[in-house]
């Protein structure tokens, strides 16, 4: 690759990481769900894949966390971080590792 062409890829790469979440458009297919940082604002700007009995919510950058379902207990399908589940009216919010999620739906409970 010449080096103009490497310093305008690196540029572009340079210039996505620090984007704002917010104005990126979800790229996984799946129901919409507000999520960011704990102590931020919650953003529509993750989805939600449901595979079986498996949550798997995907954040704008490419990350993702995998979320058990066992009937209304939600645990972490992966890592050492478990999920902690709060209920509120019509939503049940999920923090997992410096995360948080707000599933609409009846409340979950969180599992070991």
């Amino acid at each position: 690759m010449s080096t103009r062409t490497s310093s305008l890829a690196l540029t572009l790469l340079v210039a996505g990481c620090g984007a704002d979440p917010a104005s990126q458009p979800a790229a996984q297919a799946g129901e919409t769900v507000a999520c960011g940082p704990v102590g931020e604002t919650l953003l529509p700007v993750c989805t939600v894949e449901r595979d079986g009995s498996m949550l798997i919510l995907h954040h704008p950058d490419g990350g993702f966390r995998r979320l058990a379902v066992q009937g209304n207990v939600l645990t972490a399908a992966d890592g050492a971080e478990l999920a902690s589940v709060t209920r509120s009216a019509g939503a049940t919010e999920v923090t997992i590792g410096g995360m948080r999620y707000r599933l609409a739906g009846k409340g979950a409970t969180a599992g070991q």
